[in-house]
This record gives C-alpha cells, structure tokens and sequence, in this order.
C-alpha cells in the first residue's frame, strides 16, 4: 500500500552505503498481538467498528513510528468527524483526525528507539459516529502485548462522563449565555475525562460506557423511550441489533453518573425542568438492580455530576431535589454494594463547551470519587 516508497527509501540508503531505513510492517485489527479493549462489533474481527469514546487498541512494539487505518462512518463536519490519540508509554503524542474513506493515517513518528507501549484510543463519543479499525503499521516489529490490567472498572454517564468538550477552556462574560458553544468533537478527549483518569490512579483496565443526551428516565428532549438504560445492553450504542456481552466485561466497580439529562428538559420559557420524584427513583432503582444481577460482585456507585448546583434554574433548586432523589434511592435498595457519591459543583470558570468539565476539572472529579473508592477497600 503507502509502504512502496519507504521501501524503495529502504534501497536507496543500501546503494548508498548508508544504514538501511528500518521497515514497516502491517498488522491487520485482529491480529493477536494487538490488545482490544472496550466494546467492539467483532462481526468482521479483521475490521471491527468502535462506536463508544475509550475503544482501545494496545500493543508493545519495538519501532520508532505508528501509522494507523480507519474509516470513519461518521458524517463529518464539526460535530460527527471521529478523533483518535495515539498514546505512547502513557503521553498523548498525537491526535489523528479520521477519513470518510478507508485509508492509512500517519501517527507517531520519530520515536526513541527502543521498547514503546501504544495505545490507539477512539477520543470521541458515539455522537460523532462509529468508526471501522482495519489494523496498524509500525516501523519495526510487534511484540507480546502487556498484560492487562487485573482491575476493571465501568463508568456508565452522559456527556460528562464521554469527555464533552473538555479540551475547551472558556471564560464566562454574560450570566447563563456562555459558554453555549455547540458540540465541536475534536474539543472531545476521553483520555482527559474522570474515568481515564481513574484508571490510571488505580492501574485498571476501563470501559467508558457512555450516552451524551441520555437520561435514567428521560432524556434531555424530554422523550422516555430510548434513554440510557434501554441502550445499555448495545455493544453499539445507536445499532438496535447489536448486543453486548456483558461476560466479555466484568467490572469490579460501577460508576453511574446519570440524571443531568433528566432535570435538563426545557419547559415553554426554555428553563429547566425536574423529573417526577418517583418515576425517577423507580427507573434508577431498575438499572442498578439489573447491573447487580449482571454483575453480583460489583460495587456500584450512584454519583452526581458537577454540573448541577442551586443557583441555576433560579428558585428550583434542582441541585437538592438530585440529591435528594438519588440519596433515598439507593438507602430505599438497602444493598451494601450500592453507594450514593455527590461530586462538588462547578460553581466558577473556566468550562468545558456548553457548560461541561475541562480537563482539570475531570482530573479534580477522578481525585474525588478516587478517594471515596479507595474508602471501599479497592
């Protein structure tokens, strides 16, 4: 394919009497030194598509440069243009923006010789589209991948938890009218968001299981069909006919951080509405008792994101109501694997787009709830 040329490079030095250039080699996505992590559609496994933030693919290698193939299903544009970071030995090196056409992309280049651990990472949610994986090329050899991670952790949200515009940073000027900045995906970043960082603290091995607009009962258009926990069980999530293996992952600990959705439907003056308490409490009580029946070792972890506070919608006091509703929820489960968490508000810029989390404020949420987990004995 694109390697001809380097090939010919390759000959060129030999003639000259210079050191060869050190060959690239091509490995297809389902070759079994490359590691795949998080939920995939295996249908095609020498081609599988990633449609949740956070799909992995990790490898060792001996190389200085990784090239990687894709094809993005997504319709382009600011929104459904996909991203991915090419991550090496723990440092982001480089975003690689994919193609609406299958092909080659460069990646990293120029890296100190010697022993590298990659790792492709799928930066953008699902609203941006599902990508197709077709392999990567690395200049010099694959070796036996690392061992994974003997911890796992699930993190179950919405748009905070996929990383929703946390590479912006944006200082507010009018009162409620910014940062309203419309979803751009290449401002979206899983390796920056809470649960990446989670992983890393406690050296687990993480799924970002993730829904921007979804709610626990209803979503943010204020519809109750097709909200987070009626797509729970997709391996892609806005794919019907796909199914998760929930055997395939079994996590130790589950974070869900739901319900910003729910008290953000908009009444006739465009202002905030809340749920209905008990509808509310009866859908949640539902999820969690299906995770646990999935997952009977699990801890799970109902938290509240730093969105909320009482200061706006003004007078609703939407901030207390959650607290109020998830709290007594989960005492109502009287389950010593379920826990109730409520992160500290958001209360100052700069923000994330639309109001979301920055980077620092993903990694103050992952020091918080880290810390909360650690008190669980993890």
């Amino acid at each position: 394919m694109h390697r001809f040329p380097m090939a010919a490079l390759a000959l060129v030095f030999m003639l000259s009497g210079c050191a060869p250039f050190t060959a690239w080699t091509e490995h297809a996505a389902n070759d079994p030194k490359l590691q795949l992590v998080g939920r995939m559609d295996h249908a095609k496994p020498e081609e599988p598509l990633w449609g949740f933030p956070g799909t992995t693919a990790r490898f060792r290698c001996n190389c200085t440069g990784v090239d990687v193939a894709f094809e993005d299903l997504g319709t382009g544009g600011d929104e459904h243009t996909n991203w991915v970071n090419i991550i090496v030995d723990g440092k982001t090196e480089t975003k690689v923006e994919l193609k609406r056409k299958a092909t080659w992309l460069k990646g990293a280049r120029g890296l100190e010789p010697g022993e590298h651990t990659i790792e492709v990472v799928k930066r953008t949610e699902a609203y941006a589209g599902t990508v197709r994986f077709f392999g990567v090329s690395v200049q010099g050899i694959l070796l036996e991948p690392p061992p994974r991670p003997e911890r796992r952790l699930e993190v179950i949200g919405d748009s905070i938890t996929c990383g929703y515009g946390n590479e912006a940073s944006i200082t507010t000027t009018n009162k409620y009218t910014e940062p309203n900045t419309g979803f751009h995906s290449k401002n979206e970043d899983i390796s920056q968001a809470y649960g990446t960082f989670l992983g890393k603290r406690f050296d687990a091995e993480v799924m970002s299981s993730c829904i921007s607009g979804t709610g626990i009962y209803r979503n943010n258009d204020g519809t109750t069909t097709s909200t987070y926990p009626d797509r729970y069980g997709r391996t892609l999530p806005d794919d019907e006919q796909s199914t998760w293996d929930p055997s395939s992952f079994v996590p130790d600990i589950i974070i869900i951080n739901l319900g910003n959705n729910d008290f953000n439907v908009l009444d006739a003056d465009k202002v905030p509405t809340a749920p209905e308490a008990e509808p509310f409490k009866a859908a949640y009580a539902s999820f969690v008792g299906r995770l646990l029946q999935l997952y009977p070792s699990a801890h799970i972890i109902c938290s509240i994101g730093p969105m909320m506070n009482d200061n706006y919608p003004e007078g609703r006091q939407h901030w207390t109501k959650m607290q109020d509703y998830v709290s007594t929820m989960v005492a109502s489960l009287g389950d010593p694997r379920v826990h109730y968490f409520a992160y500290t508000p958001i209360m100052s810029d700069p923000y994330g787009e639309d109001w979301h989390p920055t980077a620092k404020s993903h990694a103050a949420m992952a020091a918080e709830i880290g810390t909360f987990i650690e008190g669980l004995g993890w």
